[in-house]
């Protein structure tokens, strides 16, 4: 299946990847940047008609470039759960997703990720937001090409196997613990439920505890996004990550 990214990050990250072919159907500063890097990475290039690109990549929102690389990449050495545990570390971090559907909100919660060094991030094969790589692409700032993608049958199940390999499982909810006064040293994972329902009943029943951002706003909840990042910082705080860097 031949899956296109029309994004400028995206693209270019696929290009640093060395995977791909990079179409140009017009010249512009960006496009030259790209066919540079393109050059430098060995990555095949192809000159293409505007109507022709728009054509391959179903999208007339294009700006005259878009790579074709086949699938989505698997990133790293980390391309199912196994995996995992033959990488974690002391302060391993992963992210579990439990019914997010918009991939704008996926791919924000990935680009975080990857700034923050997580594992992998991890989603349920059914009624998720994992399928428009081009989006994920765009909203991921082109960090889906670093950090794993991993997509499991059962999230609740997935969370067992997680406490097997060392990891403390913590569920984001309002009704938690202030993640002020929990200790979150050592391996962990963070589990997002849905924007507006919260984590599945099975999925917080598996949880380890329950934790929360301290807020005072007059909504009732974070954009999933944003609570991620705040969390993949907390927990990278205290582990004191930085200071060892």
């Amino acid at each position: 299946m031949k899956i296109f990214l029309t994004g400028a990050n995206g693209v270019a990250e696929a290009i640093k990847r060395g995977r791909g072919t990079l179409f140009i159907s017009r010249k512009s500063r960006r496009a030259n940047e790209l066919e540079k890097l393109a050059n430098e990475h060995g990555v095949s290039i192809r000159q293409v008609s505007e109507k022709t690109l728009t054509k391959l990549t179903r999208n007339m929102g294009h700006r005259g470039y878009a790579i074709e690389t086949g699938k989505q990449r698997e990133s790293g050495a980390i391309r199912s759960l196994g995996d995992i545990e033959s990488t974690i570390g002391n302060d391993s971090l992963v992210v579990l997703l439990d019914g997010i559907t918009d991939p704008r909100n996926l791919g924000a919660v990935i680009r975080a990720a990857e700034q923050f060094c997580v594992l992998a991030v991890i989603i349920p094969k059914r009624r998720s937001a994992g399928e428009d790589t081009d989006i994920l692409s765009r909203t991921s700032a082109g960090a889906i090409e670093w950090i794993p993608l991993l997509k499991v049958p059962n999230i609740a199940r997935t969370l067992g196997e997680l406490k097997d390999m060392g990891f403390w499982v913590w569920g984001a909810d309002t009704r938690g613990t202030s993640i002020r006064e929990i200790n979150l040293v050592g391996r962990i994972a963070l589990v997002m439920g849905r924007e507006g329902k919260g984590l599945h009943r099975l999925v917080r029943d598996n949880c380890d505890g329950l934790l929360r951002i301290p807020v005072s706003g007059n909504l009732d909840s974070l954009n999933v996004a944003t609570a991620a990042g705040i969390l993949m910082y907390e927990v990278r705080r205290q582990q004191d990550v930085y200071a060892k860097s």
